[in-house]
């Protein structure tokens, strides 16, 4: 039934796998998910926030510096960008939610449309904004464009299709990594860090 694959005889255990009791020691080759599950309760929670968001910025500079010869173009099925992408968006999408959560603004029903989000944030934050932060509501505006034209759902970069059987990528798009991280992160960093005083509404 399968096709032939090399493997170890040994099984591995789910105890192999993973472990819910903390042992630092990454020379065991054991590493900690998440460390906002080691603060005190009080930051738990505004950490895991954060958390998840600087833990996909970090992914993201991991394969953006991917080392690669950029004077020699290959095409390979082998690329990066799809889980890339993938990670840009979902810190985009968490970001907004992030501050739309620290701006106390409820949001109707679930969304993954981050075009739409970041529509809600605008219009109900337009009174705080400050005419010298335009330049950056523009700049986010610009990756928030970008993103959604891709992706304007949050299944682009998770699937190859539609629920329809319809192909998500028909056309080839060459993107600028570097761009897109330093975009993301710039974005990112400045949405989770919102003046909270502001917004007791």
């Amino acid at each position: 039934m399968f096709i032939c694959i090399k493997m170890s005889d040994d099984i591995p255990t789910k105890e192999d796998f993973l472990r819910n009791n903390i042992d630092l020691d990454s020379s065991k080759g054991w590493e900690l998910i998440s460390t906002s599950t080691i603060m005190k309760n009080e930051f738990k929670y505004s950490g895991a926030k954060f958390e998840i968001v600087q833990s996909y910025l970090h992914a993201i500079d991991i394969l953006s510096n991917s080392s690669y010869n950029q004077n020699i173009k290959i095409v390979s099925m082998r690329t990066v960008w799809v889980p890339f992408l993938f990670l840009c968006r979902q810190a985009v999408e968490l970001s907004i939610k992030n501050a739309l959560e620290l701006t106390n603004i409820q949001i109707k029903k679930p969304s993954h449309n981050i075009q739409e989000l970041w529509t809600i944030f605008i219009e109900k934050n337009k009174l705080y904004i400050l005419e010298k932060e335009q330049c950056l509501i523009k700049r986010i505006s610009v990756l928030v464009e970008v993103l959604d034209s891709l992706d304007n759902d949050g299944s682009h970069f998770r699937y190859s299709t539609s629920n329809n059987n319809e192909l998500y990528r028909e056309k080839p798009y060459l993107i600028n990594p570097k761009l897109f991280s330093d975009e993301v992160h710039s974005m990112a960093l400045t949405l989770n860090c919102i003046d909270i005083s502001l917004f007791n509404r």
